[in-house]
């Protein structure tokens, strides 16, 4: 039984869409409600789970646990070259002030873990951890034995699979720049896992901070970036990079990598590809409205702006009241991070409108 767990974890090395399976079985087997894996290396990070702790997990990564998480920082001080429990980390007074056991585990029922970090000689970190609920009681003392067996052997497939993964995105982004399109694969929090040429050409609008993190320069785009990365805009957004002296107008489209999406794009959590724009401000309003998420009928007014209709116009082409026509300008600019009509004309690639 042992040495098939251990070739299911060789296994799932090279093939990562089976760690969640094996953590299940290893799971129920040990008497756990689910288990987590997770890599940090300077490239990635990535987050493998299984089913019983999906919840949990993904609240974990929504709220910003990994980098407060005192059980984390704990496990890595304590240097174990096995797995601990919660008591070995917390005393029960600590642990029931603790945040990550007040706020996040004991709501969702859990109480006590087998968790260990390894960190590897090119210094990528592994997190692993069987959480067990709180009706369970105190973790056995067989099942850390279990889990310490197969220690050495997860530690070796964490950093096959952190280096084939990042081999992966290179091939990724390659394929991106064969059809000509400037592309970023990104971790949860838009970290540069890896970009093309035609990416960092971008380097006018978009740069790369410390820690490889992704951003556009221009400071309204920023913000509608961060909103997106942090879940507050859900699902992808197409983000507006204005011109600059040398470098036309662009729009950034950040895409979630989900479910079969992962097949062509296994290490990513976002993929970022940038669309430049024409210096003709002729665009329909199908094209205006697939690169700034915009309804059929604000991608109508928007394509009313470009032409230089005010208001009052565009109310008249359309048989609409003004009011609607100046909410829906306002939704259009809401999208595309600009607060003036000459401002979204020179954004698609025109020259500031001039009534006369």
């Amino acid at each position: 039984m042992v040495a098939d767990v251990i070739d299911r974890i060789y296994e799932a090395a090279t093939i990562p869409e089976l760690w969640e399976g094996l953590l299940e079985d290893l799971s129920v087997e040990h008497g756990f409600e689910g288990g987590v894996l997770f890599t940090v290396n300077a490239n990635a990070q990535r987050g493998v789970f299984s089913q019983g702790v999906r919840d949990v997990f993904d609240a974990f990564l929504r709220d910003g646990w990994a980098s407060r998480s005192e059980r984390a920082r704990r496990t890595i001080a304590k240097n174990h070259a096995g797995f601990v429990r919660d008591e070995d980390l917390f005393s029960a007074e600590e642990a029931a002030v603790d945040p990550l056991h007040v706020e996040l585990l004991r709501p969702f029922g859990l109480g006590d873990v087998a968790g260990s970090v390894i960190e590897s000689p090119n210094g990528d970190l592994t997190a692993l951890s069987f959480e067990r609920a709180l009706a369970r009681g105190r973790t056995p003392d067989d099942a850390i034995q279990a889990f310490d067996a197969l220690r050495p052997h997860i530690a070796r497939a964490a950093v096959i699979a952190g280096r084939l993964e990042l081999d992966r995105a290179r091939t990724q982004v390659m394929t991106l720049s064969s059809i000509g399109l400037p592309g970023a694969v990104m971790s949860t929090t838009g970290r540069a896992i890896a970009l093309n040429s035609e990416f960092e050409a971008l380097s006018e609008q978009v740069e790369v901070r410390a820690h490889d993190l992704v951003a556009p320069r221009d400071p309204k785009s920023a913000a509608l970036f961060a909103q997106a990365l942090a879940g507050i805009i859900p699902g992808g957004r197409s983000i507006p990079l204005p011109r600059t002296e040398t470098a036309p107008p662009a729009v950034l489209h950040l895409s979630p990598v989900r479910r079969n999406a992962r097949d062509v794009f296994p290490s990513a959590s976002w993929l970022l590809v940038a669309t430049p724009l024409g210096r003709k401000p002729d665009m329909p309003a199908s094209l205006l409205g697939g690169l700034f998420d915009l309804t059929a009928a604000e991608a109508k007014v928007a394509a009313a702006l470009i032409e230089g209709l005010t208001l009052q116009e565009i109310a008249a082409r359309h048989s609409l009241s003004v009011s609607t026509i100046r909410n829906q300008v306002a939704a259009v600019f809401a999208k595309t991070g600009v607060s003036r009509q000459s401002e979204f004309v020179l954004l698609c690639g025109g020259s500031p409108i001039v009534r006369r």
